[in-house]
């Protein structure tokens, strides 16, 4: 490839919307460009990369079995409706409809469409255990897209799908695609760790992510640095203190005077306690407008993520003033006594006495007691901190760390076969649900992610597995009918050999051409000059080494076609 004849051209500056190195470096290096909001056109550099990428999925998935297949990105609503999915995804899909008045979804994800088709096409047990796979571009209506590639609003999206007869395979299937996605990443470059996530959106209770450590990212991490614990902050959690105490031993409750003391803050400042003294009580109502109280400690915040889980719905969101009388308080002094809503009681909130709302103005109680004074439902809906003990090891201190998610998996088990009635004829003759995994790469993500965590102040240091051409070679001058006609032979020679070469051949200076080089990160720059050819010499240096060595021209495509094959694929 001639770069004179490029498509796409370098940036000396990245745009002011630029929000991180990679993006930053997507722009300058020509690799992508923004066609709106959100929405990106991969220019030929990123494509190549784009492609790579997807080839090392494509050999890992074929790897374990898994077989390519392809479904359509426009998806009919009525399937969508089956499974309940149309309105829980409503405020992040796109929508259309035919000329017909017929609704349909850009697909956001293909759960519901592969098991439409495995109903069709797999009768028996005898067909199991079966995993398919697709490239397919996705629509995400984010409100607020963000890092370029990173969180987007179409991409393309490597997602797999396992069906097995029973919750033994699916383990087992689910185990290969964790394997795959360990190697996926590992030959792409990505040091990507396994973290337990939440499902979210996708059903069932078992899901992991793969997340990139860096501070691009927008997800948080809990890891203990004791043992093997990975928690995405969505569904991390923590060991508590126990603090048991006999009710007959603790005072009844009674009434404090906290004239306009309405928030934690308040009261710890004016009672002179810790926050871990008070709970906190929060009247929410879920996406069906049904009100729910949360009680929590004090110095604990909602973790809206797991909340959501436990009341199986779409959003949460605060209630407003009028409803504080429907649930028998007043706002900015509620409290678990008397409440006349659902009640969800964080599992650490103790026995020990609090202090809490009277669910009347201006007043709290003391010695307000888990058990003898309310009651509710025990469930884990509170935040994790930096610091916190770990669940599994109970000893070390959790640190929380930002990182990219690049993969995720979950087994849903029979989630979806439920809804849809989809089965098979088991060995005993009978109907059996499929039991069920969905696994998902975005292709973009882990392209952006690649540069974020690959790069130093000069540009892009792609891992030659992944890089748009392995070689780049420039002339210098160009004009000199000697320097072109030897590099192009050298060129010609390289091709032959099967190595990928990117030629600057434009008529720019020497510090232009190697900024270039520097920016767009090709792992091997071969650099033909006047002066080196003085000595029948090419100049050879790897873009994530300091040091270049002197190669004679004669041997120069033996020995870079050397080094190429040298690298891991």
């Amino acid at each position: 490839m001639r770069q004179s004849t490029l498509f796409g051209r370098t940036l000396r500056e990245a745009p002011a919307e630029a929000q991180t190195p990679g993006h930053r470096l997507m722009l300058r290096a020509a690799i992508a460009r923004p066609l709106a909001a959100g929405l990106y056109t991969w220019l030929p550099l990123g494509f190549r990369v784009a492609k790579k990428v997807e080839q090392i999925i494509r050999e890992e998935q074929d790897r374990i079995g898994a077989q390519e297949m392809e479904m359509p990105v426009l998806t009919p609503a009525e399937t969508w409706k089956e499974t309940g999915r149309w309105d829980a995804l409503e405020p992040i899909t796109f929508r259309t409809a035919d000329h017909n008045g017929r609704e349909f979804m850009v697909s956001y994800t293909h759960e519901e469409f592969v098991h439409l088709h495995a109903k069709q096409e797999l009768q028996s047990y005898r067909q199991l255990p079966q995993i398919v796979y697709h490239f397919q571009s996705k629509g995400r209506d984010e409100a607020r897209p963000r890092a370029g590639l990173l969180r987007a609003r179409e991409f393309v999206m490597k997602d797999a799908y396992s069906f097995d007869a029973d919750q033994t395979g699916l383990e087992k299937s689910y185990a290969a695609e964790h394997g795959a996605y360990e190697r996926t990443f590992a030959r792409m470059g990505l040091d990507a760790i396994s973290v337990e996530s939440d499902t979210g959106a996708m059903g069932g209770d078992v899901a992991h992510e793969f997340q990139v450590l860096t501070e691009a990212g927008e997800d948080r991490i809990a890891i203990c640095p004791n043992c093997d614990y990975k928690a995405n902050l969505e569904k991390a959690s923590r060991s508590t203190d126990t603090y048991i105490a006999g009710a007959t031993e603790l005072p009844r409750p009674s009434e404090i005077a906290t004239p306009s003391t309405t928030t934690i803050e308040a009261l710890e400042a004016s009672l002179k306690q810790p926050t871990t003294a008070f709970l906190k009580t929060l009247l929410l109502r879920d996406a069906k407008g049904t009100l729910v109280a949360v009680v929590l400690p004090g110095d604990r915040d909602i973790n809206e993520a797991k909340l959501r889980k436990v009341l199986g719905t779409s959003e949460v969101k605060f209630a407003n003033d009028g409803d504080f009388a429907s649930a028998g308080s007043v706002p900015g002094f509620i409290g678990p006594i008397g409440l006349r809503v659902r009640t969800l009681v964080d599992r650490s909130v103790d026995g020990r006495p609090y202090i809490a709302g009277a669910n009347k103005r201006d007043t709290h109680l003391r010695n307000v007691v888990k058990g003898r004074d309310f009651q509710g439902e025990q469930v884990d809906a509170h935040d994790v901190r930096e610091g916190d003990l770990c669940p599994r090891c109970t000893v070390g201190k959790l640190s929380i760390k930002r990182g990219v998610e690049v993969g995720n998996i979950f087994a849903y088990g029979t989630y979806y076969s439920d809804k849809m009635n989809a089965t098979f004829v088991a060995e005993d003759g009978t109907a059996k649900p499929f039991f069920g995994g969905s696994y998902g790469i975005g292709v973009g993500r882990a392209v952006q992610t690649i540069m974020e965590t690959h790069h130093d102040e000069k540009g892009i240091v792609w891992p030659p597995q992944v890089a748009p051409f392995q070689a780049h070679l420039i002339a210098l001058p160009v004009n000199d009918e000697d320097v072109r006609s030897k590099a192009e032979k050298l060129v010609d020679e390289l091709e032959r050999a099967r190595v990928e070469v990117l030629y600057d051949d434009r008529d720019e200076s020497a510090g232009v051409k190697f900024a270039d080089a520097d920016l767009i990160g090709i792992p091997l720059r071969l650099t033909v000059s006047a002066r080196n050819l003085k000595q029948s010499q090419v100049e050879v240096k790897s873009r994530s080494a300091a040091a270049m060595e002197m190669v004679p021209l004669a041997f120069a495509a033996e020995k870079i076609a050397g080094i190429v094959r040298s690298w891991p694929r």
